[in-house]
Formats: structure tokens, sequence, C-alpha cells
């Protein structure tokens, strides 16, 4: 069975809705309250597995009573692995507190507690049954030096490397050697290459910028309702989203990872493979919680053949 490899983290996810994002400075009443299972490395993996594909998760958690909740949703799943993820005492499991207005937008602060913890030794963990990934998808919830070490590892083994830089922060040159496929938004386009990303051309640009540095197929840009821009050394594509009545875009991005991690796994090209995660992301944003919104396979077909794409 393909597997991927997903290292990143787990949280807790604390939601208020509001008719609007406050000023800074500014307290505004909220319109509800829910809390939901998160963080970047479990929504991507329950992605990846609500998809058909069995997910291997690298993670910590602390030893506290947000653990259970933040473990709910992988549990239920049958695709999901969880041999890799451990309890760090004295920590509090990783939290996320998220605004999002009435057309679904969202601010997010994170504290990321025993995610934080993710380390070099659990990649290692990991690497003596690397000979069952197909794919390794990370992200920058964790520390970097993990990060760096996991991408060097997967990549020497020939695992196709998924880096998703969210949040984003300067990276270092050599780190992009290692990663077959970049997935940034556009704002996180614009922190890697110290530019300000305000037009196609800026995504263009900045993406060969990253090529130059090292990022070996594509870097792919997610521009959120308008689609995304897939650059390689030869080829430049701008894919438009689905359009959908979106409730929630709180886990669009990790929607899009998921989905393209599976169909690169399984095979696509990188531009069938954008279009394929352009659909699952599409579908997140129609439910509230970004695990909760995560599509399964026979969703994301049925939506492909109603758009006359299959």
């Amino acid at each position: 069975m393909v597997s991927i490899c997903i290292i990143g983290s787990i949280h807790v996810d604390f939601i208020i809705r509001v008719p609007r994002i406050p000023s800074i400075g500014e307290t505004i009443l909220g319109e509800g309250f829910e809390i939901h299972p998160g963080g970047k490395g479990a929504n991507q993996c329950i992605g990846v597995a609500r998809l058909g594909v069995r997910a291997s998760l690298v993670s910590r958690v602390g030893n506290d009573f947000l653990a259970d909740m933040a473990l709910k949703n992988l549990k239920t799943e049958d695709n999901v692995v969880l041999d890799y993820v451990s309890t760090v005492e004295g920590v509090h499991t990783g939290v996320a507190f998220i605004l999002v207005d009435s057309s679904g937008d969202n601010i997010i602060a994170v504290a990321p507690g025993a995610d934080m913890y993710v380390s070099r030794s659990d990649v290692d963990k990991v690497l003596k049954s690397i000979h069952g990934f197909k794919a390794l998808l990370v992200q920058l919830e964790i520390p970097l030096d993990t990060v760096a070490y996991a991408l060097e590892k997967f990549h020497e083994k020939d695992v196709l490397t998924i880096l998703n830089p969210a949040p984003a922060v300067v990276l270092h040159e050599s780190i992009y050697k290692y990663v077959d496929v970049l997935t940034p938004n556009s704002t996180e386009l614009g922190i890697l290459v110290g530019l300000d990303i305000g037009s196609l051309d800026d995504v263009i640009h900045a993406s060969r910028k990253l090529l130059k540095a090292g990022v070996r197929i594509a870097v792919v840009t997610t521009l959120g309702a308008n689609g995304a821009v897939v650059v390689t050394r030869n080829r430049v594509v701008h894919l438009p989203a689905f359009k959908v009545k979106a409730i929630d875009t709180t886990g669009a991005g990790d929607a899009f990872n998921a989905g393209l991690a599976v169909a690169l796994t399984e095979g696509m090209g990188i531009i069938d493979a954008v279009l394929f995660a352009n659909a699952v992301a599409a579908l997140s944003t129609t439910k509230m919680g970004a695990q909760e919104g995560l599509p399964r396979r026979d969703d994301v077909e049925d939506f492909i053949k109603r758009h006359g794409l299959s």
C-alpha cells in the first residue's frame, strides 16, 4: 500500500466566529465558539488518510487533557498510523486561537508547546521503516532543525519531499536542494524570498528564485480563491480555483497539501496533481473545522466529475 510520512504539529484549535476581523486594540463580540483538533501535521495526515493513502504521523503531544482532544480524530481514521507520536512530560499540547469572519477568512495565533519537541530522534525512529514511504510531507510548526534533517534524510532515500513552508520564515538556501516540491501561499512566498508579492509576475519571479536556489521539481504557490500557480524550470501554469461557497478556509492549505502529496505519489504529473489538490482544498472550505472539513476520496472524485474534469 502507498504510504506517506507526515512530520509536523498536533494541536487543538479554539475558534471564535466574528462578524469581521478586529483592529489592533479592539474588542468585538463573537457569534459562536468551537473547539476542534488541529495542527498542520495532524490536518495533513488526516487529509492524506481520507484520500485513501496510508499516513504515518511523526509528532508529539503534551501530558495534559488537551492531548486526548488533539488525537481524537486521528484515532478514528483507518489509514492513520500513530506509532511515531510520543508524549512530552511537563509541556502543554500545542494550541491555536483562530478568529473566522463572515466570509470565511481567518487570523491565527499558535502556542506550539509539545510541537517544538519534535526532534531528530523522532525522524531517526521513522527512518528505520522508510522503505514503505513514497513521500515526505513536512511543515514549519516544528523546529526548523528537525525539518531540515528530515528533508535531507528522506531525500537520501529517494523519497519525494514536499515542504509546506507554513508559517513562513527565511530559510537557509542549503535546505532547498532537499525539497522536491515547495508549496507556499503568496504571503509565505514573499517571506521566503524577501519580496512583496502583488501580482502573478511577482509569483513567477519569486518562484524562479527558489528554483535557482535548489528546489528540484516545482514551486506551487496557492492563491486562495485565485487558485494556484505552478512554476517549474520550463513551465508556468496558473490553475484557477473551483468555485464553492466557503464557510471556513482554516484548513484549506492543509487540504491542498494532502491532495497534492497523494496525487504525486499515485503518479500524476504536477499539473494534474495541483488540479486534484485544488478540488480537495475547495471542498474543505465548505465545512467548519480544519479536520472536519477534509473531504474523502469519493467526494473529491464526484466533485471533479461534476466540473467535467474527470
